[in-house]
């Protein structure tokens, strides 16, 4: 007979090995009782910084009037390919730009630029339209992703499951509820914590990325285990059953 104290070593070690198990409620995106969210965040678009690099791109019924913009992508065919699209905003917040000359963009967003600017080619061209994309807008996706990497995003309105989608999904030994996400707002470094199990994370203000964040995907304590900081897996099962055996077999003794 095996007894009482060998039954609670037994209960006391599987329920530690069952523990890393991975449960659905830890794996499933955007779990809601009731299948749905009660809002989502707004999306705010950013405001244009120094060294920030814009695409300016210029349309008219008349294509000759807006020939210098032209001209001036094919005199830099040779620059870098940012460089070569787009222009960057000096340390006075200004672009220098064909017809119109240097115009103060930092503190205005895309939209608030391209209409700045499609104001001022109106005195020379009829009918201009303006579009402004931000080249330089990038996120960092670490830790328990399939490619952990620096990413462009020409779309600034990208979320955190996008952005993830770009770094290949999740690993298995990601912790879906234990997602960090760095931003700097007003000079300052903050992290922050996302469940991306909740569903209610998308009425977060942390839902829609901005320019230069860093999300961060924690790893399980599988993953640690296997890493070798407290020993692979098949070690411990090994061990466990050796002890086991052990036990077993001194009470049968007896």
């Amino acid at each position: 007979m095996i007894k009482k104290k060998t039954i609670i070593s037994i209960f006391i070690s599987l329920a530690f090995l069952l523990s890393s198990c991975a449960s659905k409620k830890n794996t499933i995106y955007l779990q809601s009782k009731n299948n749905s969210v009660n809002s989502i965040a707004d999306f705010t678009n950013e405001n244009i910084n120094t060294n920030d690099i814009l695409k300016v791109s210029v349309s008219a019924l008349d294509m000759t009037s807006i020939e210098p913009f032209l001209k001036e992508k094919l005199m830099n065919r040779d620059m870098n390919q940012n460089l070569l699209e787009g222009y960057k905003v000096n340390s006075d917040g200004e672009i220098s730009l064909p017809l119109v000359g240097d115009v103060k963009v930092s503190e205005l967003t895309t939209t608030q630029a391209a209409l700045v600017i499609q104001n001022l080619l109106s005195k020379s061209i009829i009918n201009p339209i303006v579009n402004i994309q931000l080249l330089n807008y990038k996120i960092t996706v670490l830790g328990e992703v399939n490619h952990p990497g620096t990413f462009n995003s020409y779309d600034p309105k990208i979320n955190i499951i996008q952005a993830l989608g770009l770094a290949g999904d999740i690993t298995i030994y990601g912790k879906k509820n234990k997602i960090k996400l760095t931003r700097e707002i007003n000079g300052n470094s903050v992290t922050t914590h996302i469940d991306l199990t909740n569903a209610n994370f998308i009425s977060s203000d942390f839902y829609y990325l901005r320019n230069n964040d860093v999300i961060y995907v924690e790893p399980t304590f599988a993953k640690i285990k296997n890493s070798g900081y407290i020993g692979q897996i098949s070690n411990v099962a090994t061990v466990f059953s050796l002890i086991m055996s052990i036990i077993i077999l001194s009470n049968n003794t007896n």
